[in-house]
Order: structure tokens, then C-alpha cells, then sequence
């Protein structure tokens, strides 16, 4: 069963890739990109599937966690050649000296071949072609870098849409991020209350730790406090009506914390039967215990909506989970850059997961059935969507900024403010070291696996 749940996890996975990369190769094919490589996986290739009639080869590669397109002028071709001083030549100074047919020379001081001047000769007008990536406006390379991330967004918008349609339940309650957003898949308790996902009943829930006063003074997991009867000290004029109807978690917080030193009588129910517990809270206030409200899932509830309907709320769905994504983001750099505590910044780097630890969960969860893989599905489109969307280089989004940039400064200036060249070598050490930051990540993933 696990290796079932492997394989549906890494169909899974390429699926989302696949849709990404169709998005900047449609794209390209749209506004006449020549589109060199479409390939699924990461090098090394491990064969060839076919080259179709407008010359795009596809390959399959080895791991197959990613994919790629690759598209004739993402990145303009330069060349170590060198005139008889020694001197590096630039493209427009190389294509100079092949018109008027003058030599070229390698790093080592030896003349290139004839064979190689035809091999730069061919490379120097693919990068004037018209169908090179860098000589289309500005708002198409746009559209072909962005692409990618929009069919994302898409992909999850049309699974949303669906399982409103046909009946979905959520998957949870987000209780640590807040939000503005109405997202029906991950409600917050409050909205949880409100659709009756969630049916609070009387009374908390206690889980006392072990050794602590509350287990000592006899409260066990899982009984239910209802009531709080308090014997104040005489010192505190303020005199409530005792005993008090527990309401919630934060109520009884409040009993504890403001009356540290007093006797109490806690009413518990467990499993079924009703008893009493004398307990002192400590001088600062605790128990030693955690305390959760008492809940009932409501298991028949559905979403399920018309077609209308269940297309506006997958894209109001697909929405707010991506602000919720931006935000958790948010969150976790702060607390690896700007930790309050020590712990802080350990839990974040233990928050962090990478394909290793998604392929891990879904094998483990496959069973829940197809519609929680969809909506893992859905959710792992937009977080790869959010991820390239980054203005990192390397990533779609930091390439859309160097064009934003670099076009912004072409219309001031009359000049780009950072050559091909020189996006290139940043675009190639951003990639260095987030293929560094994926190595960290797999290591986290794989003992987080091994850890349980």
C-alpha cells in the first residue's frame, strides 16, 4: 500500500508540474516563442519521448519532482572568444569579425574552427531571431513567465469549483493564521460555529499533564468541566456568584489566572458520571493542564452548491487560500529571521517541507479517498503557484521583476539597467542556492520521516 500511495503521489505531483510548465509552453507557442525542450522531471534526461512537427523535443528525466520548458532566448547565448591581443569580444564585436571573415580565437590563443564559427554563427542570429524570447515585448514575456503560476491558480479554481459541485466537506479548522477570508475548505472556529460544521456543547475539556497538580489532585484526560465552584481569599473584595457554568476555554483561563492561591471545586463529568475534584491553582496561576472546548464535529455536513455558484466560490476558494498561503509564508520568515524565541525560529525550519515530505503525506493518506486528494491536490497547485510567484531570481517572479525593471528603466532612461549577461549570472546563482535551500529542505523532510 505504501508503494501505491508513492506512485499516486508522484503522478500527482508531475500532474501540477505538468500543468505549470503547459502554461509558459502554450504561452510561448501563442505569441511564436520557439519552445526547444519541454521536459518532465530534472536532468539527467532519461529518454527521449518525441520531437513534434514545430521542433520541441520532450524528454522524460530521472527525478521526476519538477519540470521544464525551455525556450529559445530565456537565456541569450555568450561565448569565450577572443581577438589576436587577447582581447574578450562581445556578440556585436564577434558578429562583426565573421561578416568580414577575420579570425577568432579561443581562451588558449587557438583560432577557432570552421566548424565552430559556424556553430556562434548560428547561436548570434538565434539571438536576433523573431522568434527569440527577448526580442517579444515586454507584456508577452510577461504573459509567458507568468503563465506558469496562472495555471495554477486555474487548476485549483476548476478542482474547487468541482467538489463544491458534487459535495465536499473540510478538512480542517484554521485555528493559527489569521485571516479576512472566507475559506469554506479551512474555516475558522468561529465560521466553523456559525455553519455548524462545529457544535460546541457545555462545559471545557480537560487534559492534565502527567505529574502535574491536575492529574495529582485527581482529574483524568478527557473529563469535562461544567462547573467552577471558587472559595476566594479574603482579600479580594470582588465577589462573584459561585459556582459559575463553564462557557469556554478563555473563561475558565480566567477563573484560574485571577484567583492563583484560592481552593476550588472542580464539577467534572466522566464518561457519563458526574464528580467533584478539589484543586489549588499554583501562585501564577496554572493547573497544569490543557483545556480544549467541548465540540462535536457535525460529520453529515456538505458544501454542495449550483454550477454558478461552485465556479464563484472555487475562485473565492482559490483566492483566500493563496492570501492564507502568502500570510503563513509571512509568518515563517519572520520567525527564522526575527525569532521572539530560540524555539520560534526551530519550529519554523520544522515547519518547512519539500516534495520528499508531500509524496511521504500523501502515500500516508491516499486512503481518505479521491476527493482529499483533490483538495491536497488543489492546495499543493497554489502553494507551487505562490512559490513561483516570488520575486526571487531564478523563479518566474523574479524574472517578471528584472523585465518590470528593466522596462521601466528603457522608458526613463533609454537604457536597461541590467544586461542580459548579467541577469543570467544572478538568475544562475539564485538557482545554486535554492537547489542548496532544496538539499536543506530534503534532509528536513527525510528526518522528519524517519522521526515519525
Amino acid at each position: 500500500m505504501t508503494l501505491i500511495g508513492i506512485v499516486i503521489a508522484l503522478i500527482l505531483f508531475s500532474l501540477i508540474v505538468l500543468v505549470h510548465e503547459y502554461g509558459h509552453f502554450k504561452s510561448a507557442r501563442i505569441f511564436w516563442v520557439r519552445v526547444e525542450e519541454f521536459g518532465l522531471g530534472i536532468p539527467p534526461r532519461a529518454k527521449k519521448l518525441f520531437t513534434d512537427t514545430k521542433g520541441t523535443l520532450f524528454t522524460l528525466n530521472w527525478l521526476p519532482i519538477w519540470g521544464f520548458v525551455k525556450l529559445t532566448g530565456e537565456h541569450v547565448t555568450s561565448f569565450q572568444v577572443f581577438d589576436e591581443t587577447g582581447k574578450k569580444l562581445g556578440n556585436t564585436e564577434i558578429s562583426d569579425r565573421l561578416k568580414t571573415r577575420k579570425s577568432l580565437y579561443d581562451s588558449s590563443g587557438e583560432k577557432v574552427g570552421v566548424a565552430d564559427r559556424s556553430y556562434i554563427k548560428e547561436k548570434l542570429l538565434e539571438n536576433e531571431a523573431p522568434y527569440n524570447l527577448s526580442k517579444k515585448p515586454a507584456w508577452q514575456q510577461s504573459i509567458i513567465i507568468l503563465a506558469g503560476v496562472a495555471m495554477n491558480f486555474l487548476l485549483a479554481a476548476v478542482i474547487f469549483s468541482f467538489l463544491f459541485f458534487i459535495g465536499v466537506k473540510p478538512i480542517g479548522v484554521n485555528t493559527l493564521i489569521p485571516t479576512d477570508h472566507t475559506i469554506r475548505l479551512l474555516p475558522t472556529y468561529t465560521e466553523a460555529v456559525d455553519i455548524w460544521l462545529i457544535i460546541e456543547k457545555p462545559g471545557v475539556i480537560l487534559s492534565p499533564l502527567s505529574g502535574s497538580l491536575a492529574q495529582i489532585s485527581g482529574i483524568e484526560v478527557g473529563d469535562i468541566l461544567y462547573q467552577i465552584e471558587v472559595t476566594p481569599k479574603e482579600d479580594i473584595t470582588r465577589r462573584e456568584q459561585w459556582p459559575v457554568i463553564v462557557h469556554g476555554v478563555e473563561q475558565v483561563i480566567s477563573i484560574i489566572q485571577s484567583h492563583p492561591d484560592a481552593p476550588m471545586k472542580f464539577y467534572l463529568e466522566r464518561q457519563g458520571q458526574k464528580t467533584e475534584v478539589d484543586i489549588t491553582p499554583t501562585s501564577d496561576g496554572r493547573i497544569g493542564s490543557y483545556i480544549s472546548n467541548h465540540i462535536e464535529i457535525n460529520e453529515d455536513f456538505r458544501y454542495e452548491y449550483s454550477l454558478g455558484k461552485s465556479i464563484l466560490y472555487g475562485v473565492q476558494e482559490t483566492y483566500g487560500q493563496t492570501i492564507l498561503t502568502f500570510k503563513w509564508l509571512w509568518i515563517l520568515v519572520q520567525k527564522i529571521f526575527a525569532p521572539k524565541t530560540k524555539e520560534e525560529r526551530s519550529e519554523a525550519i520544522e515547519q518547512m517541507s519539500g516534495p520528499i515530505w508531500l509524496v511521504d503525506f500523501i502515500s500516508k493518506t491516499f486512503s481518505e479517498g479521491i476527493i482529499f486528494l483533490l483538495i491536497i491536490g488543489a492546495i499543493i497547485s497554489i502553494n507551487l503557484g505562490v512559490f513561483n510567484l516570488l520575486p526571487i531570481p531564478a523563479l518566474d517572479g523574479g524574472r517578471f521583476a528584472f523585465i518590470v525593471l528593466n522596462t521601466s528603466m528603457q522608458k526613463l532612461f533609454w537604457k536597461k539597467i541590467i544586461g542580459e549577461r548579467i541577469e543570467g549570472i544572478i538568475h544562475v546563482i539564485f538557482f545554486i542556492l535554492l537547489i542548496a535551500l532544496s538539499i536543506i529542505i530534503a534532509y528536513n523532510d527525510v528526518g522528519k520521516i524517519m522521526g515519525g
